[in-house]
């Protein structure tokens, strides 16, 4: 299974033995797990949407035209499963908030049988956690 996720959740994850495999430019210091930069965002392009606070459209654009119209998406979906039976794509914006990861889930539910969705961690757990 491939969900999403949000750095700040990684040990939540790790703990319900979930892969994480960051995706965005960058990971946190002190991060050495796996990674799939093909999904990251392009810095300079990234960098211009945040500076200058352009929309969530432009950005979608901006990541669909340089980022996933140039991947495979079965071929993406099939080396994320290579690297453990459950994933947790990563970057960092929190759920609620526009984000790259959930443009990667709607256009692998679009183009692949998967159901790629955000990884809900139980109440309890997170409570347990802090």
């Amino acid at each position: 299974m491939i969900y999403t996720g949000y750095w700040a959740k990684i040990h939540d994850y790790e703990l319900n033995h979930l892969t994480p495999v960051g995706i965005s430019g960058r990971s946190p210091d002190g991060y050495v797990g796996k990674t799939y930069k093909k999904l990251a965002p392009k810095y300079s392009w990234w960098r211009e949407w945040h500076d200058k606070n352009l929309s969530e459209k432009w950005y979608t654009e901006k990541y669909y035209e340089t980022v996933l119209n140039v991947l495979n998406p079965n071929d993406v979906a099939k080396q994320l499963q290579q690297m453990g039976t459950d994933v947790v794509l990563l970057c960092f914006e929190s759920p609620e908030k526009f984000c790259h990861r959930h443009l990667v889930a709607e256009w692998l539910n679009a183009k692949t049988n998967l159901d790629v969705r955000e990884y809900q961690l139980k109440k309890q757990q997170m409570q347990m956690n802090i």
